[in-house]
């Protein structure tokens, strides 16, 4: 008879579990936040495959979410919440949890901007990937309009944010691209504070009264936001030589977070 123990798979489980996943360290790039990230399981990435296949976007934002909600936790203890994310936090952290599992390399798929052929099984080295932080634009991050009577609080977008701004989207059955990044770019007005005979408030507003306050801005008013939105470059940057495998187009590109994540 032998002596040695008997085990089950709950016993198997909570060995693998804490064994073979280590934990990453990761500074997120807007707060400066450590949190911890371990590597996703197979069973989880079917799960976002199957949210994929339905092609419906809220399905699979809800997916991926779920994802971040499982498998990242904050250094510091405290409350940690999907929706106080910045779009590029959630970038990066989708990122790293695919590094985590990934190895050195990753196999990838680019489509070549010049004759938009799908290229697959490009090798990355996850070695070129960096994170760059948040930097304040010089010009700070408000704008005033009205001679200083409006003052428009600016920041990146949020999960929250661009969760109601999708349910905005969805409700008024947007469908151009232009339409949906007008809505998208209301996400970066935090607030808007209003001097009326000398007494200050803040404006209360819903993402249809942001995207009215932007219809109503003038050509320059409404450059200035742009330019805002554009400076907010950060976050998880995956820069990589491209050559098309058809047509030979060659130049620099990123790789598309999204790609990358269910690759």
């Amino acid at each position: 008879m032998s002596d040695r123990p008997g085990f089950d798979i709950k016993d198997l489980k909570k060995v693998y579990a804490t064994k073979s996943s280590p934990e990453t360290t990761v500074k997120l790039c807007y707060t400066q936040r450590e949190v911890y990230i371990r590597p996703m399981k197979i069973k989880d990435k079917k799960e976002v495959l199957k949210a994929i296949e339905s092609k419906k976007e809220n399905i699979i934002n809800k997916a991926l979410d779920e994802i971040i909600e499982k498998y990242v936790e904050p250094v510091d203890g405290d409350e940690f919440e999907v929706k106080h994310l910045t779009t590029q936090e959630r970038h990066q952290i989708l990122v790293h949890i695919r590094v985590a599992a990934a190895g050195e390399t990753a196999k990838i798929v680019h489509e070549c901007p010049h004759c938009e052929t799908l290229n697959r099984n490009i090798e990355y080295n996850l070695n070129d990937m960096y994170v760059q932080s948040y930097k304040e634009p010089e010009t700070g991050n408000f704008i005033e309009l009205a001679e200083g009577a409006i003052k428009v609080h600016l920041g990146p977008m949020t999960r929250d944010t661009e969760v109601q701004i999708e349910s905005y989207i969805k409700k008024n059955r947007i469908e151009t691209a232009s339409e949906k990044n007008f809505a998208l770019m209301s996400g970066v007005i935090k607030k808007i504070e209003m001097n009326q005979d000398d007494m200050i408030g803040e404006v209360t507003m819903s993402v249809q009264d942001r995207v009215e306050f932007f219809e109503n801005l003038s050509n320059k008013e409404f450059e200035i936001i742009t330019e805002y939105f554009k400076s907010i470059d950060f976050g998880a940057k995956m820069p990589f030589d491209f050559t098309c495998e058809k047509c030979g187009h060659s130049e620099e590109q990123e790789v598309n977070v999204a790609v990358f994540f269910i690759s």
